[in-house]
């Protein structure tokens, strides 16, 4: 495909300050920045020096990159720069509009098991050797790659991507010890809600509700090999990313992040706009808008001030 360049700036809107050099220009894809070639669009984050080594780099690109600076006010000839407010952001959206990965068409591959009373939309999408339980919904435009499995009861909203071997609504883990101490187990009568624009990476669990429902909020992203607890809350555009576990009946603030391997435990809230920082373990609740780092997880400020402590411990003590 190609696209006018002027066609990309209109597109960008107010994320677009300004342009040098020749704006006249029909882009054809899209390219990381060690990788980009002529007529190419890709972005740079740099300012100063590190951007003026970038261009060098890259003859014949545009560039999408945040303030110019002076010394490449004229950049070399072929060379674009589109200054942006945020360049990775316009780079997404020129991508998703411009130059989108491909996508599975709709429809239910013939492999796929879809049990009576599975409603599915239209103009979703199911793989190969997917699983579609009993009263499951799945909305419209919707993709599940191969080898998911939904149990019932689970709706799922509209625009959802689910990656390949994930599996949502297997009963959460809950038992009870009788008395001569075998664990009895606690039946799972809830269901899992994912709201719609919501993502779920490659092979991630998602337990339903022991009574009510495990609610993935419009727009969360939850990243590879995650474990989503029962009786779960994530909030709207939350991300959860790689090997992290939210243990049951916690609730994930909206635009919360927790990094790769955080653990949260049972019935611990995270707030709105927290971040739970790499391997952290909470014990306790966070607040909205609070850094927490660290086994267990506290304030970034206490956690820096105790490794600083530590550190002048050891080097006194040799």
């Amino acid at each position: 495909m190609t696209v006018q360049l002027s066609e990309i700036l209109a597109s960008l809107g107010e994320l677009v300050v300004g342009v040098r050099g020749t704006p006249d220009r029909i882009i054809t894809g899209a390219a990381a920045l060690d990788r980009v070639a002529t007529d190419q669009l890709t972005f740079a984050r740099a300012t100063g020096d590190a951007l003026t080594d970038a261009i060098a780099k890259a003859p014949g690109a545009v560039i999408l990159c945040s303030a110019i600076a002076d010394e490449a006010a004229s950049p070399p000839e072929g060379v674009t720069l589109v200054e942006v407010t945020n360049p990775r952001l316009a780079f997404i959206r020129a991508l998703q509009r411009f130059f989108p990965p491909a996508r599975p068409g709709a429809g239910v591959h013939p492999s796929a098991v879809v049990e009576t009373g599975a409603r599915i939309d239209p103009s979703a999408s199911v793989g190969a050797h997917c699983y579609i339980g009993p009263e499951v919904v799945i909305g419209a435009g919707s993709i599940l790659y191969p080898n998911v499995a939904i149990y019932c009861p689970t709706r799922i909203g509209a625009n959802v991507t689910i990656h390949g071997g994930v599996v949502i609504g297997a009963a959460g883990f809950g038992y009870e010890r009788n008395q001569s101490g075998a664990l009895e187990s606690f039946p799972h009568i809830g269901g899992v809600i994912i709201e719609d624009d919501a993502e779920i990476g490659s092979n991630t669990c998602i337990d339903r509700a022991a009574l009510t429902d495990t609610v993935i909020k419009r727009g969360a992203k939850i990243d590879n090999l995650c474990h989503i607890a029962h009786n779960v809350q994530i909030g709207e555009d939350a991300a959860v990313i790689a090997l992290s576990m939210v243990a049951g009946s916690c609730k994930i603030g909206d635009r919360a992040w927790l990094a790769p391997g955080a653990m949260v435990l049972n019935k611990v809230d995270i707030g709105v706009d927290a971040t739970v920082g790499f391997g952290a373990l909470v014990v306790k609740p966070v607040g909205d808008g609070e850094t927490v780092m660290g086994v267990p997880a506290v304030d970034q400020a206490r956690f820096r001030a105790t490794q600083n402590a530590l550190k002048k411990l050891v080097a006194e003590n040799g």
